[in-house]
């Protein structure tokens, strides 16, 4: 299935899988019709998820002498709220997306030999990993949705509703309603494959413009190099500030996602309800996973990029080529994603201390939950 998968099909992959989210900007050549049919798609789908957040609030009240059903509604409401903050970050943040996947398009169709031989080592590196991470996630929404048609619950949710709910159509309506604002959630988590896809084509660009620092061979060359160095740095950076709030509501929801997942899956319930909250466990582990291997690449690329002078033919060239070099070889600060006192550096070291420190707390929870089952 990933065989043969150019950039472009990469970015087409990309942009159906976060179809849901209205999170993939219109062009700026759309017209304004286009925009205005967008606008109204993206406020629709915000109104649906908000519809089930009322209800799915009640539920952790209704529950909250329920340890296994609260964890589940927690879940649950994690996953709509998840839906309305990443959708109210990326419309705040339309312009820079538009700005971004833009540029990034266009370097791709007017992309070199050499350059398109990087772009495509990218692709067939990690397309196979989040090409398959985005079909689980909805296969694993997909098994939520069905899943209810093998144990008593009427619904995928056990959302609570202030009225009678047990009759039909309302029962249809309730059904279908909770199981498209679970494909919405599904597309949400899929949006961590956009966010790696503008993390790894910074990345990219930092490796191509150190396959050019090698290639330099005169101070116009090298200030060439420099100028880009700065274009591609700036382009970095704003990736990183599109995704940076998002990275942050990704840690927290996941990690409480986990926590609630492991109780659910290790409590009084169905098979099929265990195989659902395990699936959803691996899910949110899976989706810190996705945004922070791209941000530990973009990190070791972006500090290592001017190593490429050095490994330049600059002691075959004048002294005055060799100073400038010189020059170029004092550190840079690599672009990290990171919150301030929250996130210090998102990276692999992050995300298995993250990793811990969930798996802890859910220790913890776990010894505190058989205490009182045992009237300790």
């Amino acid at each position: 299935m990933f065989r043969n998968v150019t950039p472009e099909k990469a970015i087409a992959f990309v942009q159906f899988s976060v179809a849901l989210t209205c999170c993939w900007p219109l062009p700026s050549s759309a017209t304004k019709t286009e925009l205005f049919r967008f606008k109204i798609l993206r406020t629709a789908l915000l109104l649906n998820a908000f519809m089930l957040l009322g209800p799915m609030l009640y539920a952790m009240y209704a529950y909250r002498d329920d340890v296994e059903n609260m964890c589940k509604a927690v879940l649950l409401t994690l996953a709509v709220v998840q839906v309305l903050v990443q959708s109210s970050s990326c419309i705040l943040q339309y312009d820079r997306y538009q700005q971004l996947i833009e540029e990034m398009t266009y370097c791709c169709e007017k992309a070199r030999s050499y350059e398109r031989h990087v772009f495509q080592r990218y692709v067939d590196k990690y397309s196979a990993f989040y090409g398959i991470s985005a079909i689980w996630i909805y296969v694993t929404a997909s098994m939520v949705v069905l899943g209810t048609l093998f144990i008593p619950d009427p619904f995928p949710t056990n959302a609570k509703y202030p009225f009678a709910v047990n009759f039909e159509p309302v029962r249809s309506i309730i059904f279908v309603h909770q199981a498209f604002v679970g494909m919405q959630c599904a597309a949400h988590v899929s949006i961590a494959v956009l966010y790696a896809l503008l993390l790894l084509f910074s990345a990219a660009r930092f490796e191509i413009l150190q396959l050019e620092l090698r290639a330099v061979k005169d101070v116009a060359s090298l200030i060439i190099c420099i100028k880009k160095y700065h274009r591609v740095r700036r382009y970095a950076t704003e990736a990183v500030q599109a995704v940076q709030p998002i990275a942050l509501i990704t840690v927290i929801i996941c990690g409480v996602a986990t926590v609630s997942s492991g109780i659910t899956f290790i409590g009084r319930q169905s098979f099929t309800v265990k195989v659902q909250f395990f699936s959803l466990a691996t899910i949110a582990l899976l989706k810190v996973f996705m945004c922070t291997w791209p941000a530990d690449n973009l990190m070791h690329m972006s500090e290592n990029v001017m190593q490429g002078a050095y490994e330049s033919e600059w002691y075959k060239h004048s002294l005055k080529i060799q100073k400038y070099i010189l020059f170029t070889l004092i550190p840079q600060a690599p672009v990290v994603l990171s919150v301030k006192c929250l996130i210090p550096t998102l990276s692999l070291n992050y995300y298995c201390s993250f990793v811990s420190n969930v798996f802890s707390l859910f220790t913890v929870l776990r010894v505190t939950m058989i205490r009182d089952e045992d009237g300790y």
